[in-house]
């Protein structure tokens, strides 16, 4: 359930409504995890069923009144123990990679121009990356916790290593992909 538990993090920090845990989805981990407004709700539902979050409907003027949540112990305790436990590894899947697999009836010139649309793509996401370091440093000027602020850099961090790796391989690839033989039909 990385959803609620992303959730139950992100309540530790402070009482919020889902319309702010979906602020902090966007501003804060959507460089490696992304919530629709749907499934916060639903998620919320559910950890407050099973006594790990509590609401309380605040009045305000003018305006609909709002839901806030907040963790409670036992979701403090179901946090902790989570993010304590090594998770199993999450195999990638890529499906880009089975075009590749399957692309034998591409003539070379389809396959590099695949391979540069590719790179063109991660060079795109990776701009976004900047929005995600002003978003870090505006959450810390909020919270004001140093830890948080280098653990939020360190995800950064792996997501700009990941993707910058996947362009340097594409790069490596081209020269070979260049020089496939030519396509052979099956007799």
């Amino acid at each position: 359930m990385p959803l609620s538990h992303a959730i139950l993090g992100f309540l530790e920090y402070k009482p919020m409504s889902g319309y702010d845990l979906k602020k902090f989805f966007d501003q804060s981990v959507t460089h490696f995890w992304s919530a629709t407004q749907s499934h916060i709700y639903k998620a919320l539902e559910n950890l407050e069923k099973e006594g790990f979050v509590e609401s309380e409907v605040i009045q305000q003027e003018g305006k609909p009144n709002r839901k806030q949540y907040q963790i409670t112990v036992k979701g403090r305790g179901e946090l902790r123990q989570w993010v304590s436990t090594p998770l199993p590894l999450d195999i990638t899947r890529e499906a880009w990679l089975i075009q590749v697999f399957f692309a034998h009836n591409l003539a070379n010139e389809e396959l590099v121009s695949l391979f540069e649309k590719r790179i063109e793509a991660i060079q795109d996401y990776l701009l976004q990356f900047q929005t995600a370091q002003e978003n870090i440093d505006n959450n810390y000027k909020e919270l004001g916790v140093k830890r948080l602020r280098d653990l939020w850099q360190l995800t950064l961090d792996y997501g700009t290593s990941h993707y910058e790796n996947e362009i340097a391989w594409l790069k490596k690839t081209l020269p070979q992909i260049r020089k496939l033989p030519k396509m052979e039909l099956p007799k």
